[in-house]
């Protein structure tokens, strides 16, 4: 498979083009799905559509596509490396399962026939979102403390 990977070089740090629409697309994502929440929140009390809640939710759901092909990015390289390397295995595992759990249950609330399943779609979706920030902020600190750790000046 050629030859091992130095972990002082950081194989798997993410590109800085990469990182910007990791957090560019996961922001947008996460903070659209608050908004979403919050105007689906007020359609229940109300039972009055707010107006831009339609064309939120649109481009809440026409970001998916993007997160997938993020994800298989990320697959082939980011965590494939990661993996290699058996760096931050525990935070990255979570940040898998969390960022597959949410494109599987929008899916889900995309496609769910009956009412009970959309519903458990939707907190399944919502559950997910709201650790989405903690599983990524998590993993940030992980791999942060995991380069520190092989730094040539830690080592001294």
């Amino acid at each position: 498979m050629g030859q091992p990977l130095d972990p002082e070089t950081r194989p798997s740090r993410l590109r800085p083009l990469t990182h910007i629409a990791v957090v560019t697309l996961l922001s947008l994502s996460f903070l659209s799905g608050v908004v979403v929440w919050a105007g689906q929140s007020a359609q229940a009390r109300t039972m009055e559509t707010p107006a831009w809640l339609p064309g939120l939710l649109a481009f809440h759901g026409w970001l998916n596509p993007f997160q997938c092909a993020l994800l298989g990015y990320l697959c082939c390289q980011h965590i494939r490396i990661g993996w290699q390397l058996k760096a931050n295995l525990l935070t990255g595992f979570s940040m898998e399962l969390v960022f597959a759990g949410l494109i599987l249950s929008g899916t889900g609330l995309y496609y769910a026939g009956s009412a009970d399943w959309r519903n458990t779609f939707l907190w399944a979706h919502r559950v997910l979102g709201l650790l989405l920030p903690l599983s990524l902020g998590a993993h940030w600190i992980a791999g942060w403390r995991w380069a520190v750790s092989r730094s040539p000046k830690h080592k001294n």
